[in-house]
């Protein structure tokens, strides 16, 4: 995975995809398996695909994104998330990775999916949702998430007492709500766009 680019507009861009993920997080949380929530969030577009969905939300100026997110349902607890957002301007992507709080920073996360390997990638920053990998993904691991034949790949990390975590990621439905994204995301800069 690339170094994060340390520029202005990148990171305000970061800062509303960990807000957008933040929100999608916390109704994930409030809510009761299989009930619906008395407040609605403030999403205005959700579409699921097989285990991930594609959110937009009715805040301005935060990014859609197609997410993951894996839940103890019963202790109600987000174990991980992985949330990917476009940026049309230039055909980047840009990906959160939420793992429990107590992970060891100097062991980072490792990503494997299909033939894309990373290794000891630098967490960011902690909040109480959990710890954050946060950059521009390389286009080999979005191609390596849709190549074909591919059902899932793993998230590893070492807790700062030692224990070794590792939480799947499943393929199923991610080539279709990267799509959906990605129209969304020309919709919605389009819809930003000045006009001339």
């Amino acid at each position: 995975m690339r170094k994060f680019l340390q520029t202005g507009s990148i990171m305000t861009f970061a800062r509303r995809l960990s807000l957008s993920a933040a929100v999608a997080g916390a109704a994930l949380l409030c809510a009761p398996a299989g009930a619906q929530n008395a407040q609605s969030p403030p999403v205005s577009f959700s579409q699921t695909f097989g285990n991930w969905t594609v959110r937009c939300y009715r805040i301005q100026g935060l990014p859609c994104d197609v997410m993951q997110a894996t839940v103890d349902r019963a202790h109600h607890i987000l174990v991980a998330s992985v949330s990917i957002a476009y940026v049309p301007k230039n055909g980047a992507y840009f990906g959160r990775f939420v793992l429990p709080l107590g992970v060891a920073f100097d062991q980072g996360m490792g990503l494997e999916i299909g033939a894309f390997r990373a290794d000891n990638l630098k967490f960011r920053i902690c909040e109480r949702d959990g710890c954050y990998v946060t950059g521009l993904l390389p286009q080999a691991l979005i191609d390596a998430m849709e190549a074909q034949g591919t059902a899932k790949g793993q998230i590893s990390a070492t807790f700062v007492d030692g224990r070794k975590i590792q939480i799947p990621v499943v393929l199923d439905g991610f080539s279709d709500g990267l799509a959906a994204l990605k129209k969304k995301a020309n919709e919605t800069g389009a819809a930003a766009a000045p006009k001339k």
